[in-house]
Parts: C-alpha cells; structure tokens; sequence
C-alpha cells in the first residue's frame, strides 16, 4: 500500500503550522482579553498535534517499505454518499425544516456509510433530531429553520 496516509499527515501540518502563523498574526491577545487570533490558533494547534501523532503511526506502520498491517481498500462511494447527503441536507433544510433533515440525514448515514440495522438507523436518528432540537431550540433559543413544522 502507498504512503498515503503518511503524506496526508504532512499536508495537514503543514496546513495547521499556516494557520497557526497565520492566526498569530491576527493577534492572539491575553487570557483576560482574548484577540481573533486565539480560536483559529488553537485549532492550528490541536491540528498540528494531530497531523504529528498521525504522522508517527505512519511510519511505524511500515517496515522496509511494505505495510505491516493490512487495511481493507478505501470505499470512496461512501464519500460521495456523505457530500450528497451534506449538500441535500442544506438544500431542504429551509423547506423541510430542521427536525426532518437531521433525522433523515442521520438515519442516512447509520443504514449507509456505517450500516446498521434499520431499527438502529431509525432510533438514532430520531434521538439525534430530538435532542438536537432540545439544546439548540430550548435550551439555547437559537433560531432553527422550522420548515413545514410552524412553532
């Protein structure tokens, strides 16, 4: 198997080391008085250990150039499902309303991408519309597309 997974890594740190640089420059500020630097360098941060960590099991998955453990081949119809999925998802979401979306779009990718039973599919995805809906219309008052359910 290619290298993939190790030049991945680089990229993404590479990526996370411009951000940090980058998100520097916009000033981070203090603790007490944070700049609009400080969100995106964090992440850069959180990034760049990531991509390092990624980066170490990379080359330890490799000995004189060939794998030491073998991974099942990429299935990239199941990237395709979810752009689909996340591009459908905001196209309906002013008509459908948020209740419906999230629990189509979650039970989608439980039968699909990770197949589940439908029983799982369907219980997930209404417990991720349910709760959804409970923080962030409730609890936190934040304004949701309501679509065909007027509340």
């Amino acid at each position: 198997m290619k290298r993939i997974h190790l030049y991945c890594n680089i990229f993404w740190l590479v990526f996370s080391l411009i951000l940090c640089i980058e998100s520097y420059r916009l000033s981070i500020g203090a603790i007490r008085n944070p700049g609009p630097g400080l969100f995106p360098f964090c992440l850069g941060f959180v990034m760049a250990s990531l991509s390092l960590i990624g980066i170490i099991q990379s080359l330890g998955k490799y000995e004189n150039g060939k794998t030491v453990d073998s991974q099942q081949p990429y299935r990239w119809w199941k990237i395709a499902v979810i752009i689909t999925s996340i591009l459908a998802y905001a196209l309906a979401l002013e008509t459908l309303g948020f209740l419906i979306c999230t629990f189509i779009f979650v039970s989608l990718l439980l039968k699909v991408v990770e197949p589940q039973p439908w029983k799982v599919a369907i219980v997930g995805g209404l417990i991720a519309a349910v709760s959804s809906h409970i923080i962030f219309n409730i609890l936190l008052q934040s304004q949701i597309p309501s679509g065909i359910f007027r509340y």
